[in-house]
């Protein structure tokens, strides 16, 4: 059985001095697994695709790879090429192995994240420039993702410190001049000078550094990105002196990688280095491969199964995969030495627990208010609201993700809730009980009342809308109703775009003709053309006597509706443009044409104009000829001021065609409904409505115990929360104390140091569990 594998590099673009050697790692990690596994009854093989430091070309080559069928892939070093691939992983359920440090603000089931992220790397690296330089820190970075959440994190962590950000500065990426910010910098009082500078960026700034007379002694660069890779490419003498942190360093002392770099230098020669990105890789390729050996299989659930909580030895030391997708590993900090090489100056010395998501604080010294902050962030992510900490005077102490990206704050400035409202924010603000001198703000999309109440509604036909981005959509629907031009619906799956087009139909001068649909992707591609244009008889094989009319023809006088119209065939495509510019059909094995009167309204959930530019499956000229009106179809979890609506409306139905049942919800199941994220959209929306209907069919109200268990322990983690967020304190400890062997190890999951775990229980009379530790 042959595999094979997708390799996503940079091999050109402005990242690719980095992604080169990535790629090098990843074949020699593929052949060297092949030739330790020769008896196995699998082979691998990889196709490598250069996507030139470009998120679109990242999606294109990947949507290319996975439409070949393709399951696993390996790379995007940047994290903004990482998510631009993430609709394809989803799509085709496939597995990315993304081997590269990153801001650690996602956990995907569709991706293992075999790099470091910010409570391992950030962490280290400010401790010991704190101790080591002293408390003032300026920040320099690229423009993109990965540096402003990272950086939005050091923050979070410098405050705990005591430290100080002097200065932030950001370029775009492949930026070269920077005399303007190191004089700037010099002038500062900054100790030390955290770069998260990526690529082609980075050489300049390490040798305009040294041109300008920097002391390395008295202010270092201190990176989380800058490896042996970076230092060979610039020379050795322009990064001596300054410092990075990573699991691995070329200088490690360790059996696993003698063997790597040995084995990489005998096949890309004596001159070659090896980074942590590139043993990142090597591992990344080598763990997905031993468990598609021992599974037999590429399905994606299936190998991260097998891969939670394994443990290997690899050439950065023990490594532990975790069940969140992210690495526990050993952290070091070296030092850059005049050979090119590291001098490792500091070690954990023990793995550290990844944390994604929970990384915007000190882990693993928090104390009582470190721990609300995690537990904030966390239920944060759990029900779907922004929350931000406020001291009294409403100075901005902490905020989760979400919080970040509506209101664009950060923590020292002071909280602000003018827009909020406008932009369909409720602002909840709660007291934090004693000894927290704080306040929470939660930043929720509307309340079950409040948000309808808050906006007048729109009604095109049957369908209510209480969302103003959706009423522009459908006032243009509205307009195109009154005209024979085509028109295009676009929208996820199950936003309702049969339906918005049957209301179309139903609202224009064609509402007496028919209403004919036809499922482009639910038809065999052979067998469209006889569906649409009809066949005469003896067309082909298995024609019934006497041919058949297309729904061309049925449709004469009314409106023709071509759902998923971006699956249709390439070479269907320049026949459907014929008809639509001619207005005549002809039936398969015949010459007769035939004119026909039918306005067509097409529906797709693709994005046409990357079908056109990157792909070739979608002809520009039919495109244009469809996109007279276009209309976008909001998901579901843009417009959950319509939720309320929408169940009531479901409701009745249900009531109607059953002859009982409740007609109403209460609030607590609408908050629920309200805090879900919806991806399967209305259509989710009325099988779970149909589902409490039927438990709940002698009741008078949907109750939350109706809903599927999913909402209900979502609704409870918060209401534990708001209510008494000391006793979710104690419930964490009590049940992690119940999950784990030791004292040690519970203390670790916990973030805190086991002094602390032992005050905590004392605190809450919580009893010690027998421990096997002395």
């Amino acid at each position: 059985m042959n595999i094979c594998i997708g390799f996503l590099f940079s091999l050109t673009g402005i990242t690719s001095l980095t992604e080169i050697g990535q790629y090098r790692a990843a074949v020699y990690a593929l052949e060297k697994f092949q030739k330790d596994n020769s008896k196995s009854n699998i082979t691998f093989t990889f196709e490598a695709r250069d996507i030139r430091s470009d998120p679109i070309e990242s999606y294109r080559q990947a949507l290319d790879m996975a439409r070949s069928g393709i399951k696993v892939f390996v790379g995007c070093y940047t994290s903004a090429c990482r998510k631009a691939i993430l609709p394809v992983l989803e799509q085709y359920d496939c597995l990315l192995i993304y081997p590269a440090l990153y801001e650690g603000q996602e956990i995907h089931p569709n991706v293992f994240y075999v790099g470091e992220i910010p409570n391992q790397q950030i962490t280290s690296l400010l401790k010991f420039t704190i101790e080591q330089f002293g408390k003032k820190v300026y920040l320099i970075g690229n423009d993109y993702v990965y540096p402003r959440y990272t950086n939005q994190q050091i923050r979070e962590m410098l405050y705990e410190l005591d430290g100080k950000v002097i200065g932030e500065k950001y370029v775009p990426l492949g930026h070269k001049e920077f005399s303007t910010y190191l004089e700037e910098i010099k002038h500062s009082s900054s100790n030390a000078i955290l770069s998260t500078l990526v690529g082609e960026s980075i050489l300049p700034f390490y040798k305009m550094y040294y041109e300008l007379g920097f002391n390395p002694e008295e202010m270092p660069i201190i990176s989380p990105i800058t490896t042996e890779l970076e230092i060979q490419a610039m020379g050795p003498k322009y990064a001596a002196g300054h410092y990075s942190c990573f699991s691995y360093f070329q200088s490690l002392d360790i059996p696993e990688n003698d063997l790597l770099v040995k084995g990489m230098k005998e096949k890309y020669g004596l001159d070659t280095v090896i980074s942590s990105v590139m043993c990142s890789t090597y591992i990344g390729v080598q763990i997905v491969l031993d468990a598609i050996c021992h599974l037999q299989s590429t399905e994606r659930k299936k190998i991260t199964k097998y891969l939670y909580e394994k443990e290997f030895s690899s050439p950065s030391g023990k490594i532990k995969i975790e069940s969140n997708h992210h690495l526990s590993r050993e952290m070091r900090i070296g030092k850059a030495k005049e050979n090119g090489q590291f001098e490792i100056v500091w070690s954990s010395e023990k793995q550290i627990f990844a944390r994604p998501l929970l990384t915007n604080t000190l882990v693993d010294s928090m104390d009582d208010e470190g721990i609300w902050k995690v537990l904030v962030d966390e239920m944060g992510r759990e029900v779907s609201d922004g929350i931000i900490a406020v001291d009294q005077d409403n100075k901005i102490l902490y905020t989760n993700p979400l919080a970040i990206d509506i209101t664009k704050a950060k923590s020292g400035d002071l909280f602000d809730d003018a827009n909020l409202l406008d932009k369909g924010y409720e602002v909840i603000k709660r007291k934090m009980r004693k000894p927290y001198n704080a306040f929470l703000i939660f930043l929720k999309k509307g309340s079950a009342k409040t948000i309808s109440q808050a906006k007048e509604k729109y009604q095109f036909g049957n369908i209510v809308t209480y969302n103003q981005a959706f009423q522009k959509e459908l006032r243009i629907a509205s307009t195109s109703s009154q005209f024979d031009a085509n028109v295009l619906i676009l929208g996820e799956t199950g936003t309702g775009k049969e339906v918005l087009a049957r209301t179309i139909h139903e609202q224009s001068p064609r509402r007496n003709g028919p209403f004919i649909a036809l499922n482009s992707g639910a038809i065999p591609r052979e067998l469209i053309a006889s569906e649409l244009f009809g066949y005469v008889e003896g067309a082909f094989t298995g024609s019934k006597k006497g041919g058949s009319i297309g729904k061309f023809e049925a449709a004469n006088g009314g409106t023709l509706f071509l759902d998923e119209i971006g699956e249709m065939p390439l070479e269907l495509q320049v026949s459907l443009l014929r008809v639509l510019e001619e207005r005549k059909v002809v039936r398969i094995g015949d010459y007769k044409e035939r004119p026909v009167n039918v306005r067509v309204i097409a529906a797709t959930n693709r994005n046409l104009k990357e079908e056109i530019a990157y792909q070739g499956s979608f002809r520009s000229d039919l495109y244009y000829r469809l996109n007279v009106f276009t209309i976008h179809v909001p998901p579901l979890r843009q417009r959950i001021e319509d939720i309320p609506y929408l169940s009531i409306q479901f409701l009745h139905q249900f009531h109607q065609y059953y002859g009982k049942g409740p007609l109403e919800l209460c609030d607590s199941a609408l908050q629920m409904l309200h805090s879900y994220h919806w991806p399967g959209n209305i259509r989710e929306l009325k099988n779970i409505m149909q589902r409490a209907f039927l438990l709940a069919i002698h009741e008078p109200k949907i109750l939350p115990l109706h809903l599927p268990e999913d909402f209900q322990n979502s609704s409870t983690i918060k209401q534990h929360f708001v209510g008494n967020l000391k006793y979710v304190e104690k419930q964490m400890i009590e049940q992690v104390l119940q999950e784990t062997k030791n004292m040690t190890e519970a203390a670790q999951i916990l973030g805190i140091t086991r002094s602390t775990l032992y005050r905590k229980m004392n605190k809450w009379n919580i009893r010690k569990k027998r421990s096997k530790e002395q």
